[in-house]
């Protein structure tokens, strides 16, 4: 691993722990609104399937070893919070994200877009059937009450959709700006086709 892989990888370490540290609470739901799932996705965008997923692994470590840096603390005792199941699906978005742009011959903002998507819908998945888990059958509050916590996933999930698609719009941009011009996008450049 090169020491400018490195870098990239800890760049989007460190901006999932600032995604994850701007939250606003959400009334009534165990969970908290935060700008991480931007991030995690973005580092599959950028970083490709594997570093995008090694980025995330960082940021898991950094904090089950104990550093505050979750939405609610840190430490090995946050699995046992509802939210840590989106934590543990980080990883896998942005590799699934990652994997899927990869595979495109060409890029255009909406393949972008449902490939990214795709990464995010991977979150969702594990983070809400481990919040029903946690909700159900830790905290002992029944299935009713971890149902009910689920009202506030649309809202979630419509605010995750509209910054993944504005990253979309801007990601040509980012990777020239980071020295990593894409290649399927600039194949749409060279046919007059617009990304």
């Amino acid at each position: 691993m090169t020491t400018k892989r490195l870098v990239r990888i800890s760049y989007f370490t460190m901006l999932t722990i600032i995604g994850g540290l701007i939250s606003i609470p959400i009334p009534g739901a165990p969970i908290k609104l935060t700008f991480q799932t931007l991030f995690v996705i973005l580092s599959g965008m950028i970083l490709g399937g594997k570093d995008g997923a090694f980025a995330q692994i960082a940021y898991m470590a950094i904090g089950l070893i104990g550093l505050p840096i979750f939405s609610a603390g840190g430490g090995f005792d946050y699995v046992l919070r509802p939210s840590f199941g989106y934590i543990l699906s980080f990883p896998l978005a942005a590799f699934v994200t990652g994997a899927l742009i990869s595979k495109q011959k060409t890029l255009n903002p909406f393949k972008l877009f449902l490939c990214a998507f795709c990464g995010c819908l991977c979150n969702y998945a594990v983070g809400v059937s481990y919040q029903v888990l946690i909700v159900a059958f830790y905290t002992g509050s029944g299935i009713i009450a971890a149902l009910g916590g689920l009202a506030t996933i649309p809202l979630m999930l419509l605010k995750d959709a509209v910054l993944i698609f504005l990253a979309c719009l801007l990601y040509p941009r980012i990777m020239t700006m980071i020295g990593k011009p894409n290649e399927q996008i600039e194949k749409n450049e060279e046919t007059g086709v617009q990304p």
